[in-house]
């Protein structure tokens, strides 16, 4: 992959600024957005220098997720502090994300208690299982999330508009589609690729896995993040979301993503 003259990657990096952490349109011309927002993640994951880098990535597409659903979202939520259903369902996030939502809880006795515990439940049930037999996130205390600051993506976009369509799917096991405005998928999705990148671009592993086994694992010691961005596979015997097991629409659009940035780099 040949770079592009120093010059025009100066020229990039300072075009970048006035776009870089805004909200971002979701259709019509915005890939020089979805490329400048990328090409951040990147740099930020090539700051050696920074311990904490992959956390720092997750943090600036957090924060970038949530500018943008402030920008795009319409509708009427009903979700409000104390409504947990959804929290109990299979999650799957980003090794980024995971090291944030560990460094957010590091420390909390008993957080860490009630992570072990549901890893412990969840490395025992296949993923659609989970649709069944369901495993409380052991972020939750008093029904509220406790690290919501650093929740990832996955539950940043999740938002409903009807209690009632919530009660019935996670109560009664009713099989009907989750009430959610439009946008947030497609704001996840480009979130999604833009971190997974920017990992290609660092040669750092991309793919989701189940997230409390991920997560005690995270936390059992507190150089983890260092040694996962120094290669060791810490991760190996955590399980992988089913849908990154095989190649995918998604795989080409990041594939085609990093090569138009990794040039501007």
């Amino acid at each position: 992959m040949q770079r592009l003259d120093e010059s025009i990657r100066q020229q990039l990096l300072m075009d970048d600024q006035s776009i870089i952490g805004r909200p971002f349109p979701l259709a019509g011309e915005n890939a020089r957005v979805v490329q400048a927002n990328t090409r951040h993640i990147a740099i930020i994951l090539r700051d050696t220098a920074a311990k904490d880098r992959a956390s720092r990535a997750a943090g600036f597409a957090a924060n970038l997720m949530d500018a943008s659903v402030g920008q795009h979202l319409k509708e009427t939520v009903a979700c409000s502090r104390g409504c947990f259903h959804c929290c109990t369902t299979y999650v799957s996030t980003s090794v980024p994300e995971i090291f944030r939502l560990a460094r957010e809880i590091r420390g909390r006795a008993a957080t860490t208690a009630r992570v072990v515990a549901a890893a412990g439940r969840a490395k025992a049930m296949p993923q659609l299982q989970r649709e069944v037999n369901r495993v409380p996130c052991p972020i939750l205390e008093d029904n509220a999330c406790s690290a919501y600051a650093a929740r990832p993506l996955v539950c940043r976009a999740v938002l409903s508009t009807s209690l009632e369509s919530c009660l019935r799917i996670f109560q009664q096991g009713s099989p009907e589609k989750f009430a959610a405005p439009p946008s947030l998928g497609a704001l996840r999705s480009y979130l999604l690729i833009m971190l997974r990148a920017a990992l290609v671009l660092n040669n750092l592993p991309y793919r989701n896995y189940e997230l409390t086994h991920a997560l005690e694992i995270a936390l059992a010691s507190a150089d983890s993040e260092e040694r996962w961005l120094a290669g060791e596979d810490i991760f190996k015997d955590v399980a992988v979301d089913r849908l990154d097991l095989e190649e995918s629409p998604l795989t080409k659009i990041v594939a085609g993503l990093a090569g138009a940035v990794g040039p501007t780099i």
